[in-house]
């Protein structure tokens, strides 16, 4: 995510006319003196840095925007935190992550986002910087603060979700499993494919269909492991 790019007149490389502009986002938001006047962009730097973004080489500036052409600072930042608004985060990950965005906009938790802002977006379950790996557990644990039984707002939700994220994870295992020895790359890709659309569909919030989905997805899983384990026998 772009956190400020800001491009240094003492880092600009001259190629006979032309300037060629470092990337000084990180320069800047890894110096000591931020550290010291302000650690959680500090902090967010290093965690972006080793982010699945980050790994992926995105620009600070293809998720907040703002103006990387310039050493001003108050221009250089410039509209960075509208993209990341609550409301506005759905549309700013849909930017890459289609079949989500797709899932989640056809929800109630949208509706309410877009409503009052009181259902969770993209960063609720996946964190902002460090994209943090999704827990069954702290999924959970998001979830009761709405849906609990004193508010009797759909209270077997949180329960729901850790049921379908477990079995999910049980299906990496084997997805991993089948992947490698699966001697049928046809069926790898079939499932392959179901895989990611049960992990979209899953931003839809319907528990009750994504819940079937995962379970017979399973079941085929196994049957899949199953079959590569005897042709690794015959092999």
């Amino acid at each position: 995510m772009q956190i400020f790019k800001i491009t240094l007149v003492g880092l600009m490389v001259v190629l006979g006319t032309n300037l060629v502009f470092a990337d000084t986002c990180h320069e800047c938001h890894q110096s000591k003196d931020l550290k010291v006047t302000d650690k959680k962009l500090y902090d967010y730097n290093l965690d972006f840095e080793i982010s699945v973004h980050g790994i992926a080489e995105l620009a600070c500036t293809d998720c907040h925007g703002g103006d990387d052409s310039t050493t001003n600072l108050k221009k250089a930042h410039k509209g960075v935190m509208d993209p990341v608004r609550y409301d506005k985060i759905p549309g700013t990950c849909g930017e890459c992550h289609d079949e989500q965005h797709e899932a989640f906009v056809a929800s109630n938790h949208y509706k309410l986002l877009e409503k009052d802002g009181s259902a969770p977006n993209c960063v609720t379950c996946h964190g902002s910087m460090d994209m943090d790996f999704i827990f069954a557990s702290r999924v959970k644990n998001t979830c009761q603060f709405c849906h609990n039984l004193e508010s009797d707002t759909l209270p077997e939700v949180p329960d729901q979700a850790d049921y379908i994220l477990s079995k999910i994870n049980i299906i990496k295992g084997y997805r991993g499993f089948v992947q490698t020895h699966a001697s049928d790359r046809d069926q790898v890709q079939a499932l392959d494919a179901r895989f990611d659309q049960l992990t979209a569909r899953w931003h839809s919030f319907d528990l009750d269909g994504v819940e079937a989905d995962t379970r017979a997805l399973l079941g085929d899983y196994r049957k899949a492991k199953a079959q590569a384990m005897k042709d690794r026998k015959k092999n």
